[in-house]
């Protein structure tokens, strides 16, 4: 069955059609659909998986601040196969501007992370010795050598299980390195509290090296490690962080609620670090968080611009299993109901979000996420499945320039909350809630 697409909204037939021929018989659209326009060919990064396999298992010099970071615990070769497809489409997205490094901690391997960061001086003892035993360690580590090696080098950190949806000069970069612009440090920012105030994740980080806000971030979270913590456990009730309380759900980006939200809070604790710093104003050294906040960070609308098949499909994975496993195109297409919605949904997110986070998130939130079934080893190819919508996605991702500019969040100064300590020091009872 033939595709059938909106005309674009400024087509450039020379951008597309070295492409259109390559697409004459592919099922692929012959012009952009509204809100897109083709990556000129001769940015589209020509090499082969393996190619790019090859290169991403090799450490490569720092030469500029233009990094893309990843890290998988126990290797490449681990992970899932539409998680490495992720990273490779990244590779062809970035082009040779930006070197793209793999890191990880197989003993003896190339791009280990101690090939990049000295871990006495960035990591805790339990980390060094191997001790961690927390179901989740992977992502802990990733936790502790994500903000080491954007400090030590600077570029963004991307959590592997995002599809990158944009060029990340468009997302962010051009406002971190223009020396005119006051952005320091670029994130997603979501409602994480009652009164919905926003709070950053740590999936994405675009910084420059020695980002002091990043700084202090690392300081805490590493402090947490330290005095014999071998999990996350109880850690939002640690003397730095138990003032805050806990995250709360519902909210206006998480629509559903938990009995016990300590157990989240402790997975993300490294998102209430970057909390307490953004109220603390230190009077040691003069730091002021609420200012930093609101005039150096680039904040990105979480929810549409990373999560919103999450949105449209209210927190279900196996909803968005059944859209994206949907057949687009082929002799067993249907164009029924749910054929418009998966439409609708995939170039909604090609168009109008910068990235596409998929996890198996927090603990009993596995439910929600479409990854908890593209893990399973039945659908490891479900993500490029011929035909479907989840392949069509896949395609756009690489070929696909979106014609938006990307404005930040407006963030306004807080005045109330505002907590007077140093970086390591608990803040007093009587500071809560002022």
């Amino acid at each position: 069955m033939a595709d059938n697409f909106p005309k674009p909204v400024n087509a450039e037939s020379n951008q597309a059609e070295a492409i259109v021929a390559d697409n004459a018989t592919s099922g692929k659209p012959d012009t952009a659909p509204q809100g897109l326009r083709y990556i000129p060919q001769e940015r589209v990064d020509s090499r082969t998986d393996e190619e790019i396999i090859e290169y991403l298992q090799k450490k490569h010099p720092v030469t500029s601040e233009k990094n893309v970071w990843y890290f998988w615990n126990t290797g490449w070769k681990s992970m899932k196969p539409w998680v490495q497809r992720g990273v490779i489409a990244s590779v062809r997205r970035m082009g040779s501007e930006w070197t793209v490094h793999f890191t990880d901690l197989v003993p003896g391997s190339e791009t280990h992370v101690y090939n990049y960061i000295d871990a006495e001086k960035y990591l805790p003892a339990v980390f060094r010795e191997g001790r961690m035993d927390s179901e989740k360690a992977g992502q802990f580590q990733g936790d502790l050598v994500r903000l080491p090696l954007l400090l030590e080098y600077g570029g963004v950190w991307l959590d592997a299980g995002m599809i990158l949806l944009r060029h990340l000069d468009d997302i962010c970069w051009k406002k971190i390195e223009d020396p005119n612009s006051p952005y320091e440090l670029a994130g997603f920012l979501l409602a994480g509290y009652e009164n919905n105030d926003l709070t950053m994740a740590n999936g994405f980080f675009a910084t420059r090296a020695q980002n002091p806000f990043l700084q202090r971030v690392y300081q805490v979270y590493r402090t947490l490690w330290e005095d014999g913590a071998t999990n996350q456990d109880g850690f939002h009730l640690h003397p730095l962080l138990r003032h805050m309380g806990t995250l709360h759900t519902p909210n206006k980006d998480i629509p559903v609620s938990f009995p016990d939200m300590g157990p989240i809070t402790d997975y993300l604790s490294q998102t209430f670090c970057i909390e307490r710093i953004r109220h603390l104003i230190d009077p040691n050294d003069g730091f002021n968080g609420p200012e930093y906040w609101a005039t150096k960070i680039f904040g990105i609308a979480m929810p549409q611009e990373m999560w919103r098949h999450q949105l449209t499909t209210l927190w279900n994975g196996k909803r968005q299993w059944e859209l994206f496993s949907k057949k687009r195109s082929g002799p067993d297409c249907v164009q029924d109901a749910d054929w418009y919605e998966a439409e609708t949904l995939v170039h909604e997110i090609l168009s109008n979000s910068s990235v596409l986070k998929l996890s198996t998130g927090s603990p009993g939130t596995e439910e929600w996420w479409l990854a908890t079934y593209w893990n399973k080893k039945e659908y490891e190819q479900a993500d490029i499945e011929e035909g479907t919508f989840a392949a069509y996605l896949r395609w756009g991702s690489c070929h696909f320039d979106q014609i938006r500019e990307l404005a930040p969040l407006k963030l306004e100064l807080e005045t109330e909350r505002v907590w007077r300590a140093g970086v390591l020091e608990p803040v007093k009872v009587d500071e809560v809630g002022k």
